[in-house]
């Protein structure tokens, strides 16, 4: 089943990313939350949670660790005073620059088998599915 073979790639995927980076304290949740504060700062939570696919109660979970180590900022929101909008610390954006080479390498290495034309094919497939 499709579901079945998806799921294990993504344990194979993620057996790697803890090799690599659980050193770091990272997780794969941890790593998509520091990518989409780089890619959309000053952000507001709900705007995360979307993008991530996640509860915004397992998301204030995170952004609370986040807030704990040092890796955002919460300025307030000029359209609406009592909102908070998101964005990575510079210790947040350090940190995103230092792992995300190694996250792309472990992408690389996730394809390594397949040819350039499957590896395209493949992700095309896999956010047909999901959705994207």
């Amino acid at each position: 089943m499709a579901g079945f073979l998806v799921r294990l790639a993504q344990l194979r995927i993620y057996d790697a990313f803890h090799a690599e980076l659980g050193g770091r304290g990272l997780t794969p949740a941890r790593y998509s939350l520091l990518a989409v504060l780089h890619d959309n700062p000053d952000s507001r939570p709900g705007q995360i949670a979307d993008a991530m696919r996640v509860k915004p109660s397992n998301l204030a979970t995170l952004l609370t660790q986040f807030e704990q180590d040092g890796l955002i900022q919460r300025v307030p929101d000029p359209a609406e005073r009592r909102a908070a909008l998101i964005r990575l610390s510079e210790a947040g954006e350090a940190l995103f620059a230092e792992v995300d080479p190694v996250v792309h390498k472990l992408e690389d290495r996730a394809v390594a088998g397949l040819t350039a034309v499957e590896a395209t094919t493949l992700r095309r497939l896999l956010a047909k599915v999901a959705g994207v």
